[in-house]
């Protein structure tokens, strides 16, 4: 399941020991300048050379993906969240 990055969320994830995301950018419209960045919270650094498809880089949680959370402009920032880690999630927020 995607659902859009917020504080909130990052704050979630962190607090369940993810260390970082891999990434994949591509364009949200081609008539604009528009970028959708897809997140995939991993709990062990990556291999670089061994990234699963799509993704093609990943990101320390900590570092660029906090400033993502804080807003980047013609950016929309999604998280892909396994179905344990949504319910988890969902759980959280109306607690």
């Amino acid at each position: 399941m995607k659902t859009e990055l917020t504080k909130r969320l990052l704050g979630f994830l962190i607090k369940k020991g993810y260390k970082y995301c891999l990434s994949k950018t591509f364009f949200l419209n081609q008539h604009d300048t528009t970028i959708g960045i897809i997140l995939k919270p991993v709990k062990k650094h990556p291999l670089l050379q061994k990234l699963p498809y799509p993704y093609d880089t990943y990101l320390g949680i900590t570092a660029e993906v906090l400033q993502m959370a804080s807003g980047t402009l013609h950016t929309k920032i999604f998280v892909e969240l396994n179905g344990t880690d949504f319910k988890r999630y969902d759980i959280a927020l109306h607690a």
